[in-house]
Order: C-alpha cells, then structure tokens, then sequence
C-alpha cells in the first residue's frame, strides 16, 4: 500500500519506562506516529516460554500500550524483526515460510489497530522482500529499514540502493536508512538516495541526540520520516522534527530505472545488450560469473520449469550484471518474479499474453523489455 500519511513523520517506539512501575509505558509526547514494541516478539520466544498460543494477546497488549502512550490523534504502528524467518540458507522454501510468518503476524497487528509495520532488522534482501509481500496481501503500509555504512553496505553485502530499488518496486511504504558509521554518514546517504526515491526516506537515529541544525540537516538531504531509536520524554526532538521542511516531492522525475541483486544495483541503459540465453542447471552459477567478461549488459536466463526457478534464485547474487528471463509460461514467470532476490528484468518476447505479463511485473516490480 501506498504511503498515505502527512510529511514528516516523526516516529518512536513505546517502551516500557525501567525507572517507573513496569505497568506504565513510556509517554511519547509531540509525535505523530508511535510504534508499538513488538520486534521481540516471535514465536522463537513464545516456544522457548511454552506460550506460543499467546501471540495474538501480546500484541494487543502492545498495541494498546503504544495507544496510551501516544498524543491525540498520532498514528499507531508496530515493529517487526526477522527471527522468525532466519533460515542458514535461502531457497524458495525459506522464503513461503517467511511470507506467511509476516502475514500472520501483520493480519494480528493490523486487527489490533496498528496502520503500519515497520521491518526493521532484517538481515537479508529476501527477509525484506518475503516482509513487503506479506504486507501488500495484509493492505498494509510497511515501511523496511537497512543498515549501511559509509560505502552504503550492510554487514551481509547489501547495497541500500540496490535495496530500495527492489523494495519500492515491489510495494514497499517508505524506506529506512540507519548509518553503522555514525550519525554524520546518514546525510550523505540520504542525499545519494533521494534522485532514485519514489517513497519518502526514513532517518533511523538516536533523534534525541541531536540539536535542530543536525535535524535539520537530515531533512534537508532527504528524510522526510524520523525514526527515533532512544526515549524522548519532553518530546523536544519531535518537536523540531516536525518543523523540518519536507522536500521529498513523489511526482518530482526520479532516476529508479534500474534491476538488481542484494549486493548491486545496475541502472539501464536505452538499449539493452542480452547475453546468450543461458539453461539453469547446477553449474550456472560459474557460468554466471565468466559472464562478467562479456560484451553485453544484461545476463539472458531462460526458465522452463520450477526447478529452473529454483536454481536461478539460490545463484541470483552470483552476476555481477544485471539478469533478463524468458520464462516459458506464466506460472514460470511469476515464481521467478517472487523469488528472484532484487528486481528482475522481463524479456517481453516471453510467450505470454502481453497484458498477463505486464501485470505480473507490476505486481512484483519487474522491468519489461
């Protein structure tokens, strides 16, 4: 679902106060958007309690906390993490389990109240996806944030562009950005974000910290949401958020014409060189990387079968060029388009009738060409 709430946004989470009674949550005072505590709750821990039926009754607990704690007339939200779907190894298996934990527990929250998600933590490019698909089912606004440093990579490799590319395309609300090099790297990395932005950026920061030309800065390089990580009693820091100019402009031209994998992301030219077509088996994955030497632009697969999905997506970080598909039927294409990690390319020569086709692209942010 589209973003559809008034710029900025200056959010906080409702804590529990460790210096008061355990029973009264954190006052969240001068924000507009207030998220519920509930990134620690997975059925991990609900196992390891012997209480995994109470899921349902610990984030309503959550939610009407987070309402109390809330001002007249801010949103509710609630935060999700990945513990759940955290598989060693990704393939298509690991991804259905992750879309319908999401599910689940989205269809609760937002039955409890809640009018967004917030994806935060996820470690993996999959995690994030399986996350925004899940909320697109529960028609739910989802915002998702990464972690990146100075060079703009996770701890894993992954591109926060290449990360944003994927996860507007797919249908994600807004995108969220928090630095591991320190607050001073984030304007930069918002400003290299904006041009390609077709959702408001998020700032994900110790806001409290910080004096109104350090806010001021962050809005002014792009962030248009402000996702505080510490408590803020007097809400002096949502305050001078909330002043801040917004310039995120969704109609303005954005440079988003781009595929991708986790770890890069591969803006298009006009005209597209394809390689090859390349069968999947189990030895594509050095066939992918001499790829690189090539004189094209884009890596031809061709995909016959669900097997042929599955190999292209346990080996879809191993080019280092973009990838084009040509699936032989519809159903080939859309599990290719759901599991690919990054955002894929369409060759419209597929034998598909053309309107099937664009609307699976649209559905799951593939480029046609």
């Amino acid at each position: 679902m589209k973003f559809s709430f008034s710029l900025p946004l200056a959010a906080n989470i409702s804590r529990r106060d460790d210096s008061d009674s355990a029973d009264v949550p954190l006052q969240c005072s001068g924000y507009n958007l207030v998220l519920a505590d509930t990134g620690h709750i997975s059925h991990v821990m609900l196992e390891e309690r012997d209480e995994d039926d109470e899921l349902a009754a610990l984030y309503a607990e959550a939610v009407s906390k987070a309402r109390a704690s809330a001002p007249k007339g801010a949103h509710i939200g609630a935060v999700l993490g990945s513990e759940d779907c955290s598989a060693e190894e990704y393939d298509c298996g690991a991804f259905e389990a992750a879309v319908f934990d999401y599910l689940e527990k989205m269809t609760i929250l937002r039955d409890e109240g809640a009018e967004l998600i917030l994806l935060h933590g996820c470690s993996r490019l999959w995690q994030m996806r399986a996350g925004v698909i899940a909320a697109v089912q529960a028609e739910i606004p989802v915002f998702v944030t990464v972690n990146a440093d100075e060079d703009g990579k996770s701890e894993n490799e992954i591109d926060y562009i290449a990360a944003l590319i994927t996860l507007q395309s797919l249908g994600a609300s807004a995108f969220g950005i928090r630095s591991t090099d320190g607050i001073g790297e984030l304007p930069e990395l918002l400003e290299i974000a904006l041009p390609h932005a077709e959702i408001p950026l998020i700032a994900v920061a110790d806001l409290s910290s910080l004096d109104k030309d350090s806010l001021k800065k962050l809005a002014y390089s792009g962030a248009s949401v402000f996702i505080n990580t510490a408590p803020d009693k007097d809400g002096a820091a949502a305050e001078r958020l909330l002043s801040c100019q917004n310039i995120f402009d969704p109609e303005s031209e954005k440079d988003s014409y781009a595929a991708a994998v986790e770890s890069e992301v591969f803006f298009l030219p006009d005209n597209i060189e394809l390689s090859q077509p390349i069968e999947c088996d189990y030895s594509m994955s050095d066939e992918l990387i001499d790829m690189d030497d090539e004189n094209i632009n884009s890596i031809c697969i061709v995909l016959h079968s669900s097997d042929d999905v599955s190999l292209l997506a346990v080996n879809s970080n191993m080019s280092r060029l973009p990838v084009t598909v040509h699936a032989s039927d519809a159903t080939t294409l859309e599990a290719a388009l759901r599991y690919f990690t990054g955002r894929l390319i369409v060759d419209s020569r597929c034998p598909i009738e053309r309107r099937e086709l664009e609307a699976l692209c649209a559905r799951y942010g593939g480029i046609v060409y």
